[in-house]
């Protein structure tokens, strides 16, 4: 559950990753074939968090000076929840990341939404409606799909909720 939530956190805080970013842009940089190839070696971070594990301190606070207070917070917290998690959930984050960057600009504004729908979910209900995501994820379309019409899939969840077990199935895809 913490991972979902971390993405889906660091995906709504991407574009003040984009600000950290634009700080970096007038440097000169590593040839990219040298960060991507450091990034594959080591299970680096995803391209904001490497761009941000890059700056130097003073760069840090610049580019956290121009975002709003709160803003700055959250961003502060979900950086310092990253370094918290063991390399391997690191490198899967990494993964996720990469396969929501290579969505459409309109499917990644979808996946935020409903980002932000699971957020909204009574706490009650986020981890019964995760751990039936992460089963659907992992199933054929088929099998997926028999599964969200039977009527114990119907009556264990909401209309709300089965409706967005549904289009994080579409946008995310299978696991496999």
């Amino acid at each position: 559950m913490r991972r979902f939530l971390l993405i889906a956190g660091l995906c709504a805080l991407l574009p003040g990753a984009a600000v950290c970013a634009q700080e970096r842009a007038a440097e000169p940089k590593a040839p990219k074939a040298a960060v991507k190839a450091k990034g594959k070696a080591n299970g680096e971070a995803p391209a904001p968090l490497e761009r941000w594990n890059r700056m130097t301190p003073e760069e840090r606070k610049q580019a956290l000076a121009k975002l709003p207070p709160e803003r700055r917070r959250e961003l502060q917290q979900k950086l310092q929840q990253y370094r918290n998690l063991p390399p391997e959930q690191r490198q899967q984050l990494g993964e996720r990341y990469k396969a929501f960057s290579q969505l459409p600009p309109e499917q990644q504004n979808r996946a935020r939404e409903l980002f932000r729908q699971f957020n909204s979910l009574p706490e009650d209900r986020r981890p019964m409606v995760k751990q039936e995501y992460e089963q659907l994820r992992a199933m054929p379309e088929a099998e997926r799909n028999e599964r969200m019409n039977n009527e114990a899939f119907r009556s264990r969840y909401t209309p709300a909720e089965q409706q967005m077990l549904r289009d994080l199935s579409q946008t995310f895809g299978s696991s496999r």
